[in-house]
């Protein structure tokens, strides 16, 4: 059961942007593991005590289960921040269900929000043309139709004439006109001595700015329909973020269960056809993308990068596809051509960015650090960190960009050194693994 909300306020400061948070504690564990010895050491940084270690924060990117990649203890007391709600007992059954191997839940929640929302535009459409359920997406996730949280529920609705308000399992979803959630939750982690993270918090925010769409991102004319609802997966199974696509996977297929067995879509079971997007290696995803077209999908749920979704998003959204990421955070989206036909149920930087920033300040910090993959999603990341941060009346002393495919970060490690920054936010992918030894070389690592 969820704990009883407790408000959080976050700095005034004046911002585009409004956010409303408000925020809940839960002991729950969305990354496997209930050890709750991790400690906080940021509480020496803000008394001005003299300390060669640096409290080190992950993000949605790299926040993963290093139990078996570092010595224990190695990333103890690190803080984390991701997209995503509280996790029930009975959702993360239902998951298991589908995989038992899961040791990690990340974005399973978008992932089955992605692919129920899609259902249900396709039954208030009454086809499965990609650009008619595209035209009804805002329309059953958000007010004020009437408020469902199941597929059956909302279907049955539906099917009775009424609008409806599709209430995720991972957040309100509520898409604004340019296809993103307007309100989301964004979690607080911290990893303990076995290098894995617990839950210490959870804050919603709500973003109530509206842009206007472009005209590129006009929905026009009518697809193509054989009367099926299609859906195609493209994860990474092999790649940097390949620890994600069991929990986004599984989160697709469990909703398509769903839908299969309250009775499919325009009568018909929904079908699913998996591909590989090969986060990391853009060069993959083109390939597997046609694979998906090929099979005459109607939707595909992915990528999980940013930067492969932008490197996929003309060829899919051009074929009059409509393209949905569990896990795309990168502002670019907001202003992309993409045809009316790109949706997204994890919210942009700019709510992580915010949360991260004022966490920051809430640890007692005034002079940070930011270390990023030069990439899309880590190059907005790390300017809405450091936007906010900055407006709160901190200070980042020093913000490195990084390329991914690089042997070796000595550099970037040795310049955020120099800087002497009392904390370093980490936007990173798989190689968090060769970035902390790194860090821990150099004298700047979490407990060094």
């Amino acid at each position: 059961m969820r704990r009883p909300s407790t408000a959080v306020r976050l700095a005034a400061v004046a911002a585009a942007t409004a956010l409303v948070l408000a925020a809940c504690g839960g002991d729950d564990d969305d990354g496997g593991s209930d050890d709750s010895s991790g400690s906080d050491d940021s509480g020496a940084a803000a008394a001005g005590q003299t300390t060669s270690n640096k409290q080190v924060y992950f993000v949605d990117g790299n926040t993963a289960d290093y139990s078996k990649d570092f010595d224990p203890g190695t990333l103890k007391g690190v803080k984390a921040t991701y997209p995503g709600a509280e996790l029930g007992d009975d959702f993360r059954k239902r998951l298991l269900s589908i995989d038992s191997k899961l040791d990690s839940f990340t974005y399973g929640p978008e992932s089955y929000d992605a692919t129920v929302v899609t259902a249900l535009s396709a039954i208030a459409a009454d086809t499965d043309d990609p650009k008619a359920i595209a035209k009804e997406m805002q329309g059953v996730s958000a007010p004020p139709g009437t408020k469902c949280t199941e597929f059956k529920e909302c279907a049955d609705l539906l099917s009775g004439g009424k609008d409806v308000d599709y209430e995720g399992v991972s957040s309100p979803i509520n898409f604004n006109d340019t296809g993103s959630p307007s309100a989301a939750t964004i979690g607080i982690f911290e990893y303990g001595e076995d290098n894995t993270f617990h839950n210490i918090d959870y804050v919603t925010g709500e973003v109530t700015e509206n842009p206007a769409p472009s005209a590129g991102q006009q929905i026009e004319g009518t697809g193509k329909s054989d009367g099926q609802f299609k859906v195609g997966t493209l994860l990474p199974q092999t790649g940097d973020l390949a620890f994600l696509e069991p929990p986004e996977t599984a989160g697709v297929k469990l909703a398509i269960e769903d839908i299969n067995k309250a009775g499919g879509v325009l009568g018909k079971d929904a079908t699913i056809t998996e591909a590989d997007s090969g986060d990391g290696t853009p060069n993959i995803a083109p390939e597997q993308a046609n694979k998906l077209l090929s099979a005459n999908v109607d939707v595909i749920v992915g990528a999980a990068s940013s930067d492969v979704s932008l490197a996929v998003l003309k060829q899919i959204t051009n074929a009059g596809v409509l393209q949905i990421s569990p896990a795309n955070t990168s502002t670019a989206f907001d202003t992309k051509d993409d045809k009316g036909l790109y949706f997204r149920t994890a919210p942009s930087d700019v709510l992580q960015g915010r949360v991260m920033a004022d966490q920051l300040g809430k640890d007692g910090f005034t002079n940070v650090a930011i270390m990023a993959r030069q990439e899309a999603y880590g190059e907005a990341l790390a300017e809405n960190v450091e936007k906010y941060f900055t407006e709160q009346g901190g200070e980042v002393v020093a913000n490195v960009l990084y390329s991914p495919e690089s042997p070796n970060f000595s550099a970037e490690v040795d310049e955020i050194a120099s800087a002497d920054p009392d904390a370093i936010v980490l936007i990173s992918f798989d190689e968090a693994k060769k970035i902390i030894p790194e860090m821990e070389t150099a004298g700047i690592g979490p407990n060094k």
